[in-house]
């Protein structure tokens, strides 16, 4: 977070800032910084490296075509420097917190590695440059995203809090959208063994084994899950969700349909990892049930109620800090009345 200064301070560290920037830039073509803030500068072949970005990844969607294609890119085109700016002020923010991600690139690389069943770091490498993006991208990106939620998680996601009466509330308007077939609301632990000799698939064994033997023991399944799991569950207590019939594999269906309500199933392995899965409920067709539709209508208001806390943090970032954008760029992002410069000042 900015420090509280004196306005007066405060004008001689944003001009300070801005002699920063002006010497900087005096070795490139002034012409290409099209965004300053605070400290750090957005250059217009990073603007259009982003543009030409959305513009590659909507045409291999290849869900849309002709107009509707160019009118999506215009769209989302206009929000590129917004972008750009909020992941500016959210990696400065982290970089005030001494937060790294230098372990988080590895593990998300890794775990790519696993899901593209790649022998190796060379060879996801490989796989990363035929798709067209290079591994230096691929790697800031992850730190983007990661650094960037590290920061939210701690301004903004404590401030967005949803109750159970509002919960309620919700339920009781659109009772008749949570109409379900029958299904059963499963949790999960998984560990996995994609790439594992045999020596690692059988630690990985043991490991899923001293799960079970806790949960028979009595232990809490989402806690238990909290701590063996490999999945990105894990930090949901394994929650697993709510499967109707058909939609989970024939033989795992077979084995949680014999379960009932709170029964664990014993080390099941899958392809690529052994799973454990514990029937949390069950339910039989119609009208879901007030207590499982809970987490789904709580991570729906909890969305909904995020995305104007973010936006509300970042124009203080904005307004706090030092935010000056080239003529004929536009930040959609920014306060109302705020400064432009241009291009040439």
């Amino acid at each position: 977070m900015l420090h509280k200064i004196s306005k007066a301070l405060l004008a001689v560290v944003l001009s300070i800032g801005l002699l920063c920037v002006t010497a900087f830039a005096q070795t490139k073509s002034l012409e290409t910084i099209i965004a300053w803030v605070n400290s750090d500068i957005i250059l217009k072949s990073e603007y259009d490296k982003r543009v030409a970005d959305i513009r590659g990844e909507l045409m291999r969607n290849g869900k849309l075509q002709g107009a509707q294609l160019e009118q999506a890119i215009n769209e989302q085109s206009k929000r590129a420097l917004q972008q750009m700016i909020d992941e500016t002020l959210l990696l400065q923010q982290a970089k005030e917190r001494g937060l790294s991600a230098d372990i988080e690139v590895l593990k998300a690389l890794e775990k790519m590695r696993q899901d593209y069943k790649l022998e190796s770091s060379e060879a996801l490498e490989k796989e990363i440059v035929s798709q067209g993006y290079t591994v230096d991208e691929v790697k800031q990106n992850i730190r983007v995203r990661y650094l960037s939620d590290q920061v939210l998680q701690h301004e903004v996601y404590p401030k967005v809090v949803i109750t159970n009466d509002e919960v309620r509330k919700y339920y009781d308007a659109h009772t008749k959208d949570f109409d379900k077939p029958a299904g059963i609301h499963l949790r999960e632990i998984e560990v996995l063994t994609v790439n594992r000799g045999p020596e690692e698939t059988q630690s990985q064994k043991k490991k899923i084994e001293e799960a079970l033997a806790a949960i028979k023991k009595g232990e809490d399944f989402a806690t238990v899950a909290a701590k063996y799991s490999e999945a990105q569950t894990a930090s949901d207590g394994g929650d697993f969700g709510f499967w109707t019939k058909g939609e989970l594999s024939a033989s795992l269906e077979e084995i949680v349909n014999k379960l009932d309500k709170g029964q664990v199933t014993d080390v099941i392995p899958v392809k690529d990892a052994f799973i454990i899965l514990k029937v949390d409920d069950k339910h039989n067709g119609g009208i879901l049930p007030f207590e499982l539709a809970q987490k789904e209508i709580t991570n729906f208001l909890w969305q909904q109620s995020l995305e104007p806390k973010i936006k509300e943090y970042l124009t203080k970032l904005r307004t706090d800090g030092f935010v000056k954008i080239a003529d004929g760029y536009t930040d959609t992002g920014a306060p109302q009345n705020s400064e432009k410069v241009s291009e040439n000042k």
